[in-house]
């Protein structure tokens, strides 16, 4: 398509916009070029600049960024704008020390926590890590509001499945939103069974939503098998990369899923327990846990996209996270907070 530059007597005889020589005009452009030739050149390169800059912004990744230091452009908005939770990519951040930070959402005495998960009572003394917040880039992140949680949710499925980070998550989730119920009796486990240590599953019902918030215990994710007739003797076990576990066909309709799989994939609890890995018929002897998980992700990425859709389930990973257990070490580098350093082994929820 051509550009063609209008005179400054075209403009004033011409109200509305209007064509030239059946070329359509799309903008007006003032200065007088001797060589109509370098006019048209120079306005079809601001017409590519503009749009390279345009496109640039509509098709980079979500990250706060500036292109070419035009803060205008930045997908980030400024944190007083109104709009900036809508904008901003949460994800995208650095966890941050305030001193005036407050946890509120829940404590220990949460009915629905675990007692091997409760810190304080298992001998955690520090309180430091209470002040830590998550910061966004660009935004800021609204404080958390368990009865909004609860309305959004309401005749919803929220499913947690993988290891104990997992349940730590699940227990979490289920102490903050009990702050938004008046009547905690209204909030059960829907087979009766207690909060504890489990192999099973937990469904916890909030009755006045219509909410439930479930627990599925699969560390692999996968299946784990006895070994087929033909394996090695050396094999006590197998894990089955291209086959999940059964769970997964109770999670098809749920509205949130938050896969969690990673501490159970090393070493010292598969292959030095002689459970190696087995694809179809096969048990692969050589075969490294790293490449194992790998190949057991393509699985459950695959059964993501066959069986969910995306208008109804928001599904989420999380791999790796801190251990559990942790023995702090005195007058190393490490510790940033002094009063954090202790010589005894307990538990950090």
């Amino acid at each position: 398509m051509d550009l063609q530059p209008v005179s400054h007597e075209q403009q004033q005889n011409q109200k509305q916009p209007t064509t030239i020589n059946n070329k359509l005009v799309f903008f007006y452009f003032p200065l007088k070029f001797a060589n109509k030739d370098f006019s048209h050149a120079l306005l079809f390169f601001l017409f590519l600049l503009f749009s390279s800059i345009l496109f640039y912004n509509i098709l980079s990744p979500l990250q706060p960024q500036y292109f070419l230091g035009i803060g205008s452009l930045s997908k980030i908005l400024p944190k007083t704008s109104e709009n900036s939770s809508k904008a901003c990519d949460f994800s995208y951040g650095k966890w941050v020390w305030d001193e005036s930070y407050v946890v509120d959402q829940y404590t220990e005495n949460c009915p629905f926590l675990d007692p091997g998960f409760r810190c304080r009572e298992s001998g955690r003394r520090d309180l430091d890590y209470r002040k830590w917040r998550w910061q966004p880039q660009g935004c800021d992140l609204a404080k958390f509001n368990a009865k909004d949680f609860l309305e959004r949710s309401r005749n919803g499925r929220i499913v947690f499945a993988g290891d104990s980070i997992g349940r730590n998550q699940w227990e979490s989730m289920i102490c903050m939103l009990a702050q938004g119920v008046t009547n905690l009796s209204t909030i059960y486990e829907e087979s009766g069974n207690p909060i504890t240590k489990h192999r099973g599953f937990l469904s916890m019902h909030f009755h006045e939503y219509n909410l439930t918030v479930e627990y599925y215990r699969v560390p692999f994710l996968v299946v784990v098998d006895r070994p087929p007739a033909n394996a090695s003797r050396k094999v006590r076990g197998v894990i089955r990369l291209d086959k999940l576990h059964w769970y997964f066909t109770k999670w098809v309709e749920a509205d949130i899923i938050i896969f969690n799989a990673g501490h159970w994939w090393n070493e010292d609890k598969t292959i030095k327990m002689g459970i190696h890995f087995q694809e179809g018929t096969t048990v692969n002897m050589t075969m490294n846990v790293a490449e194992a998980f790998q190949r057991s992700l393509n699985t459950w990425a695959s059964w993501v996209i066959q069986n969910t859709k995306a208008e109804k389930s928001h599904i989420f990973f999380r791999s790796f996270s801190p251990v559990h257990y942790r023995q702090v070490l005195c007058g190393t580098n490490l510790l940033q907070q002094p009063d954090f350093c202790s010589t005894d082994l307990y538990y950090v929820a």
